[in-house]
């Protein structure tokens, strides 16, 4: 489906300050996570949170003038930033110790062993990886636990976020890859800012504050999809973005090639998609295509029907990320196989890809229950 204008539609031991987990009765690590668990429930004498003061702040302008000042979102008192960290803080713990228990059952059920067939180590690999995904997350408890501990003020962002993430063949149960994936909001939120200025986009004036908001809302939430999934980049949206503007704004090469079923559907004004009236924060994968990661190069002929519409990108997401990748790469995504979108066009579900041949995206509409072997879906994990 690599030319869509003339396919059918249709062993190391954990160091001393992070005690091994080796043993199913290694107390100091049972009485550590008790000892975590204590402080971060402990709440001050007075532990109401009090309103939000109306706080006077510059933000940093909104897109069509960025000299105007805007005004920022009152800063959260330090006791409510406190009690977030130590909710984060208890979900941290808590997970930490379903690893530990999923580790000590895995010592005795023989998960560690070599397998037939497999290379010789693999099972210890896979020992030392389990190790080293508990030693991440008890430094991350300590790091909150020294800052809980501090009297020093807390910032109002966490901007940087780090997770390991290690992908496993779900075949042959070899760890293939362990990689430590770091993202930084602030960072991203300025890459965004800059290129929807390029682009004519129109932000509101707050969606700096808009995207600071959702992150921290939702950060254990993301780090768990990071350390799961491998996602590796972040795409910024914002609301209510007409798909007809959005498509002549984000247009590459020579335009489009729109699919007779897309047209019958109603093109680019009649195509319907989810969550798109929510500015929200998308994790990815930063692949030029499907094949040339494991966790992508999975779903190649997956049927539409068979996948989860709530974990792909919608045609809206999937034209910003094309054009921003294309700005920082000058390569195109899919120039090799095809993307199941979530966006509907009548009762038949969007796909998309890059020929290379004419310079253009094609944009085409398939019935669900179709598949090819060249097209797949790229996994996503919306917040809002």
């Amino acid at each position: 489906m690599n030319n869509p204008e003339s396919s059918q539609e249709s062993s190391p031991v954990p160091s001393p300050e992070s005690p091994s987990p080796s043993s199913p009765e290694s107390s100091p690590i049972r009485k550590m996570f008790k000892m975590f668990k204590s402080k971060a429930e402990r709440k001050p004498a007075n532990s109401q949170i009090p309103e939000s003061p109306e706080v006077p702040g510059v933000g940093l302008g909104n897109s069509e003038n960025p000299e105007t000042p805007t005004p920022q979102k009152p800063e959260k008192p330090q006791e409510q930033l406190r009690e977030s960290l130590k909710k984060r803080f208890s979900t941290l713990t808590k997970d930490t110790q379903s690893t530990l228990d999923d580790y000590v059952n895995s010592l005795a059920d023989g998960t560690f062993d070599d397998k037939e067939g497999e290379e010789a180590g693999a099972g210890e690999k896979r020992r030392e990886t389990a190790q080293s995904k508990i030693r991440d997350m008890m430094d991350r408890a300590k790091k909150m636990k020294r800052i809980l501990d501090s009297k020093e003020d807390l910032p109002q962002t966490t901007p940087q976020m780090e997770a390991t993430y290690t992908h496993t063949n779900p075949t042959t149960r070899k760890v293939e890859r362990t990689e430590t994936i770091t993202l930084d909001i602030e960072k991203k939120t300025q890459e965004f800012l800059d290129f929807y200025k390029k682009t004519n986009i129109n932000l509101p004036p707050d969606f700096r504050e808009t995207v600071l908001d959702i992150w921290e809302r939702n950060y254990d939430e993301i780090q768990k999809a990071v350390e799961q999934n491998g996602f590796d980049d972040i795409l910024l949206l914002p609301a209510n973005i007409p798909l007809t503007e959005l498509s002549d704004k984000m247009k590459m090469g020579n335009g489009y090639y729109l699919g007779d079923n897309f047209k019958e559907g109603g093109g680019f004004a009649g195509a319907i998609s989810q969550n798109v009236d929510k500015p929200r924060i998308i994790l990815v994968h930063r692949t030029q295509n499907l094949k040339d990661r494991p966790e992508l190069a999975k779903t190649l002929n997956i049927r539409g029907q068979d996948v989860n519409l709530n974990e792909i990108l919608t045609l809206e997401d999937y034209l910003i990320f094309g054009k921003k990748y294309f700005d920082e790469t000058t390569k195109h995504l899919d120039e090799i196989g095809a993307t199941w979108l979530s966006t509907k066009s009548g009762a038949r579900l969007v796909d998309s890809d890059w020929n290379p041949d004419s310079d253009r995206l094609s944009v085409l509409a398939n019935g669900p229950g179709n598949r090819y072997e060249s097209l797949g879906a790229r996994p996503s994990r919306s917040f809002f």
